[in-house]
């Protein structure tokens, strides 16, 4: 669509940037609406008028919008995987979250995301359980992790030398049996 009608201005932040996206985005709408863009049902081609024009400030603010979106995206798909240590999730966890740009809300985030991720499916619930009930900071939550997981290898250590044990009397038993 040729024309003869100069473009508008790129969009400058000013000392209030609501505002002064207020009023380029008019003039924006307008300027389609004089170049009867608006009418063209493709969005590529608004969009790729819309980067034309909009300027290097808006679009600085846009790709860090994405990117930070993006890490947005990566944090929450975060879990912990199988066989993997809470201590390696956690820190995982601790790693992306500063990407995402939470501000003050940053370990409510994490404590949640952490929650959230968790293999231990019985822990889970109990901390999600407990937390709705009182808040829970980050470290109380993390702290119980920790606990739980420490407990689960002692346990674990505890029955495998208990089964090495019996194995062992069993055999001293069969031994005992044959020489009556």
């Amino acid at each position: 669509m040729a024309n003869n009608l100069p473009t508008i201005p790129a969009f400058e932040a000013g000392t209030n940037p609501s505002k002064s996206w207020r009023h380029w985005r008019e003039d924006f709408e307008d300027y389609l609406e004089a170049l009867r863009y608006s009418e063209v049902p493709e969005k590529t081609t608004k969009t790729a008028l819309f980067r034309h024009l909009s300027g290097e400030e808006l679009k600085k603010q846009l790709r860090a919008f994405d990117l930070s979106l993006m890490m947005v995206v990566r944090f929450l798909e975060i879990k912990q995987e199988q066989g993997e240590k809470f201590t390696n999730y956690y820190s995982r966890l601790r790693n992306a979250v500063v990407e995402c740009n939470y501000g003050e809300s940053q370990d409510y985030m994490l404590r949640d995301k952490l929650i959230q991720g968790l293999l231990d499916k019985a822990l889970q619930e109990r901390l999600i359980t407990e937390t709705s009930k009182k808040a829970r900071a980050l470290q109380e939550v993390v702290s119980e992790c920790k606990t739980a997981e420490n407990s689960k290898v002692q346990a674990s250590v505890m029955n495998e030398k208990l089964t090495v044990n019996a194995l062992k009397n069993l055999k001293n038993y069969r031994k005992q049996s044959i020489n009556n």
